[in-house]
């Protein structure tokens, strides 16, 4: 068994390499405009006219510039997500085992390979919601994830539209599951591909509530960049329910009051979530 640094010293086969971290880079850009330009179509093209209906702000809107800039910059930081991604599953492959990955399933059998599928994506979405709650440090906050936040009316194309230290520190948190404990290749995928496909829909600005009982709707994460330092989860509202960090109702929010619960105002129901 390799490890990453035995992993250097040997010949790179180049080809092989070069063939892999395309493929990563490409398949995250691709999903992008894929799903990004298919809600942006339907609702910000065909339907701009009547944003009322479907909008989760229906005054607000990006500037054209600030749209070009989103995307540019969210497929800028998924083909450097994928260049990492890549370059694990190079090393994996040529004998780096330091993440816990397996390809046959009768190995662990199919009651822990579904399990851990389900506790895959339980972790990641933990790990990401401790990881953004981090960035909503002030100093963090002020020097990198405000970069984010600047797209304060949301869009499909705003996903990873941030400075590329944060998405490399969200791409580490999420990957840290992968160096415990013993996953299949396929479920890593599932769970990674349904976290981008549902981030970029819950940044859509679109008004949605998933059939998935677990997902949280659009409205969710669209408070989130309304009202800045609340609502940090990604997927499941479980962490912010569990931390009082979910967006509730008689508090005030705003770029400047940091910790995720608000300030009082002094009215009734201040401690009430407010129902999505």
């Amino acid at each position: 068994m390799l490890g990453l640094f035995d992993l250097l010293d040997h010949q790179m086969n180049w080809p092989m390499w070069a063939s892999i971290v395309f493929a990563s880079m490409f398949v995250g850009v691709a999903v992008l405009w894929i799903v990004a330009g298919y809600y942006h179509i339907r609702y910000y093209v065909l339907r701009r006219h009547e944003p009322e209906t479907w909008k989760c702000q229906p005054k607000r809107f990006l500037r054209p510039d600030q749209s070009r800039e989103a995307a540019l910059l969210s497929s800028f930081n998924l083909a450097l997500g994928g260049f990492v991604s890549g370059n694990l599953v190079y090393a994996y492959l040529n004998g780096w085992k330091a993440p816990k990955l397996y390809m046959d399933v009768a190995e662990y059998g199919w009651v822990y390979t579904l399990f851990s599928t389900v506790l895959l994506f339980v972790l990641m979405d933990g790990l990401a919601y401790y990881a953004h709650r981090g960035f909503h440090l002030r100093p963090l906050f002020k020097r990198i994830h405000r970069h984010h936040h600047r797209y304060i009316a949301t869009s499909p194309f705003v996903v990873v539209a941030m400075h590329p230290l944060e998405l490399l520190g969200l791409q580490l948190a999420t990957f840290l599951p992968l160096f415990v404990l013993p996953f299949h290749v396929v479920s890593v995928m599932v769970v990674l591909g349904y976290i981008l496909v549902f981030n970029i829909i819950d940044h859509s600005g679109v008004r949605l509530v998933s059939r998935f009982p677990w997902q949280g709707p659009s409205m969710y994460h669209d408070d989130h960049h309304v009202h800045f330092h609340v609502n940090f989860g990604q997927h499941l509202m479980l962490w912010d329910r569990m931390h009082g960090t979910l967006r509730r109702k008689g508090r005030k929010y705003g770029i400047d009051t940091f910790g995720g619960r608000g300030s009082p105002t002094g009215g009734d129901g201040d401690d009430d979530f407010v129902d999505y």
